[in-house]
C-alpha cells in the first residue's frame, strides 16, 4: 500500500531559528524565573525552570480525537488548540513553583468563539461563559443562607482541557 505523502505545513521554522527563540528565551526570562523563585527557597536549593513540556504523541492524537468527538457531540466543531502558560505555585511538591502549559480547545458557538467545555446538556459552551455565570451564582449564594449547588462544583460539566505533560529543566533540553 502506498503511503500518503504529507507536505510541511507553513510554520515550520528552521533549527537556526529555534535555536535563536531558546536563547532569546534563556536570556530575557529563566533568568529572571530562576531569581525570582529563588526568593521562595532556601539557598542550598538550586532552583531550575522549566524549560519545555512533553506530551506523548499517542496521548496527543488520542486527546485531538477525543475533544474532535465532544465538539462534535457539542454541536460544534473544535478548530484550534490554545496552549496556556501557568504556574503549579506552593501546593505540588514535586512541581512546586515550576511553570507548565495547558490546552485548550476552541470552537464558535452559539454565543461568540473561544475555548469551549462541554455542559451539563451536552452542549460546547465558552469557558468564560462558564465564569461570568459562576461568579454570579458565588454572589448568590454568598447572599443566602444556603449554599447554591452550582456553586459547590458539583455539576456535570466537562472540561476538556489537558495537562500533566512532563516538565523537564535545561538539563535535558536539546539547544
Amino acid at each position: 500500500p502506498k503511503t500518503e505523502v504529507v507536505k510541511a505545513p507553513s510554520q515550520i521554522i528552521s533549527l537556526k531559528e529555534a535555536d535563536s527563540l531558546y536563547t532569546n528565551y534563556s536570556r530575557r526570562r529563566a533568568e529572571n524565573i530562576i531569581q525570582e523563585e529563588t526568593r521562595y527557597q532556601s539557598s542550598e536549593v538550586s532552583f531550575e525552570p522549566t524549560r519545555f513540556v512533553t506530551f506523548d504523541l499517542k496521548v496527543i492524537k488520542e486527546y485531538i480525537k477525543y475533544i474532535e468527538q465532544e465538539a462534535q457531540n457539542g454541536g460544534t466543531e473544535a478548530d484550534s488548540l490554545r496552549i496556556y502558560f501557568a504556574n503549579y505555585g506552593s501546593s505540588s511538591n514535586a512541581k512546586r513553583f515550576h511553570n507548565t502549559v495547558f490546552m485548550l480547545p476552541t470552537a464558535k458557538t452559539k454565543t461568540g468563539y473561544g475555548g469551549i467545555y462541554i455542559d451539563e446538556a451536552g452542549d460546547a459552551k465558552l469557558i468564560r461563559d462558564y465564569w461570568k455565570s459562576s461568579e454570579k451564582e458565588n454572589i448568590k449564594s454568598k447572599a443566602s443562607l444556603l449554599p447554591n449547588l452550582n456553586s459547590l462544583n458539583l455539576n456535570d460539566s466537562q472540561s476538556l482541557i489537558m495537562n500533566f505533560g512532563h516538565c523537564c529543566s535545561s538539563k535535558n533540553n536539546d539547544f
